[in-house]
């Protein structure tokens, strides 16, 4: 049961102070119940005499137990949210450090909508699930210790409430496999619907341009919600009509301690224990219904733990040796002299009905202080052989090694640390991550340089804001791509976004700017008439280097 192999990671001199502050709380719960049917014997016998001195003893004895229960179930309730926010807040953890050390092709092939939903919503039904765990092991010891009372009372109530308690177990467990599998296959729907709901966010210019792609995407919605729904209904519908045949199970238990167990004993030996044996059932009756209550939250918090298992398995295998990536950050810049790429390829999974696009083989030498510019149609390959050569995607044939050194999966992190890049779907933070805060000095200097010193600036170690135009988004991201001092900066299409002036400007100003500070760039654009500013022009076709321009060094 993913459930339990995900409590299991709770501590085990932890679980054994749960479980032990559960059998308090369940026997001092039971014991209200003995010491109530006890204080009733004492009333009735106190009619023909004394005995007050006894039910004054009950009387502090039932406070006791209730005080016992109180603290116990305190405790209880307290440690296991606590245990289980501890255990979420770990797993959590695990989870962004496994995305941190995995790779993109992998994070692309899990999907963004499944690693989001793993770190929100499956995290979030777990953590609601605490005080049921809680509650749900409390209950069973009160059943068991009720139970035992039961038999003390009379052993014939106890074998046959064991019996009929046993019989609609099975009965439930074997029907509540189908309501358990409604659950699952909602929430395979809801992840069907969420992929919609990002599409419809994240293209949502394009759906309002298009009236038609905006009522068939609904459509979609729409069949995706009925769908998931559906299947919510039907789990629903399982549980409920579970629950309503366990309560039946117990009402007939009950009517049997009243009308067929007096018949099997004799009738002055069961009479006295009748209305104690019939207020047991009735007392058990709650927690036995509170278990049965719970088990669609447990279905919904196993599905939960199931998919997160699965996430961090696929995680795991996608996570690359961890480096010490902060012993980097804290180390000096690095440096390269030349970089080659020789027959490196790489393609993309191929799926029925589509083509598996290549890029490859791609043979290429990078000079220290270069500036490259890559061309190419739309579906050329350009932004992939970017990947490629940042090593964000690993090559499947070829290698690429630097000044002599090949760069494996074992090294990748060192090497990525040549690079900051703004690539064409960039993403821009509003806090200025991984720059030395000496670098950050320069700021306002760049703001200027780069003409939105109006617009934004920095305030300690962030931007005051980053809500600003595509244009001068690119700016501010190229801002702290220049301040990470990196000895190389990939640029994806970065001027496309740019007004005339400022384009112009990239190309006769901070292209120099950037060479000046020894930063080889490699540049994708469409801009023939700057393709004269760089030292060499790649051109791609079809993911192949097909040309290279007439500054050509080395390739």
């Amino acid at each position: 049961m993913p459930l339990i192999t995900i409590l299991r990671s709770i501590a085990a001199r932890n679980l054994r102070r749960i479980a032990l502050m559960a059998v308090v709380a369940g026997l001092s719960n039971a014991a209200v119940l003995a010491l109530i049917n006890m204080a009733a014997d004492r009333q009735s016998s106190s009619t023909d005499g004394g005995g007050s001195g006894s039910t004054v003893v009950l009387a502090l004895m039932f406070v006791g137990v209730v005080l016992m229960y109180t603290f116990s179930q305190r405790f209880l309730m307290f440690e296991a949210a606590r245990e289980v926010e501890s255990l979420i807040h770990r797993i959590r953890t695990r989870l962004i450090e496994a995305v941190r050390h995995s790779e993109l092709a992998d994070i692309e092939h899990i999907g963004r909508t499944r690693i989001y939903n793993g770190l929100s919503k499956e995290i979030q039904t777990l953590a609601q699930s605490s005080a049921t765990l809680a509650l749900i092991f409390q209950m069973s010891m009160l059943v068991l210790f009720t139970m035992a009372y039961l038999a003390f009372l009379s052993m014939t109530a106890f074998l046959l409430a064991i019996g009929f308690i046993g019989v609609a177990i099975v009965l439930y467990l074997g029907r509540a496999k189908h309501a358990s599998k409604a659950v699952q296959e909602a929430t395979e729907a809801e992840y069907g619907l969420d992929v919609l709901v990002t599409g419809i966010l994240e293209g949502f210019k394009e759906v309002k341009l298009n009236a038609r792609r905006s009522g068939e995407l609904l459509e979609d919605l729409v069949k995706a919600s009925r769908q998931a729904s559906d299947q919510r209904i039907k789990a629903h519908l399982g549980f409920a009509q579970n629950l309503i045949f366990s309560q039946n199970i117990f009402f007939l238990l009950l009517g049997t301690m009243v009308f067929v167990v007096p018949a099997l004993s004799s009738a002055t030996a069961y009479s006295d224990t009748l209305l104690k044996t019939t207020t047991v059932i009735l007392f058990v009756i709650g927690p036995l219904g509170g278990l049965v209550g719970s088990v669609p939250i447990l279905a919904n918090a196993n599905t939960a733990a199931a998919h997160l298992l699965e996430l961090e398995r696929l995680l795991e295998e996608s996570a690359g040796p961890k480096e010490d990536w902060d012993g980097q950050a804290a180390g000096p810049a690095p440096s390269f002299q030349r970089i080659e790429l020789r027959g490196v390829t790489f393609h993309f999974e191929e799926t029925p009905g589509q083509y598996a696009f290549q890029v490859g083989p791609v043979d290429l030498t990078i000079q220290a202080g270069e500036t490259i510019f890559i061309s190419g149609g739309n579906g050329s390959g350009k932004s992939t052989l970017l990947r490629l050569l940042t090593a964000l995607y690993l090559p499947q044939l070829g290698t690429i090694s630097v000044d002599g050194r090949p760069v494996t999966h074992a090294n990748a992190a060192s090497y990525r640390a040549l690079f900051s890049a703004v690539f064409s779907d960039f993403h821009l933070f509003k806090r200025t991550y991984g720059v030395d805060p000496e670098a950050v000095a320069e700021v306002d200097e760049l703001l200027r340089l780069f003409e939105i010193d109006a617009k934004t600036g920095v305030a300690g170690d962030a931007f005051t804001t980053v809500d600003l135009s595509a244009g001068q988004r690119k700016r501010l991201a190229l801002i702290v791509a220049v301040l990470e001092r990196r000895p190389i900066c990939i640029l994806d299409e970065w001027a496309a976004d740019q007004d005339p002036h400022f384009r112009q400007k990239f190309y006769d100003e901070l292209l120099r700017m950037l060479k000046d500070r020894a930063i080889t760039v490699i540049a994708v654009t469409h801009d023939d008439r700057y393709y004269d500013r760089a030292d060499r022009r790649l051109h791609m076709e079809e993911g192949r280097i097909v040309s290279v321009g007439p500054e050509n060094v080395d390739a």
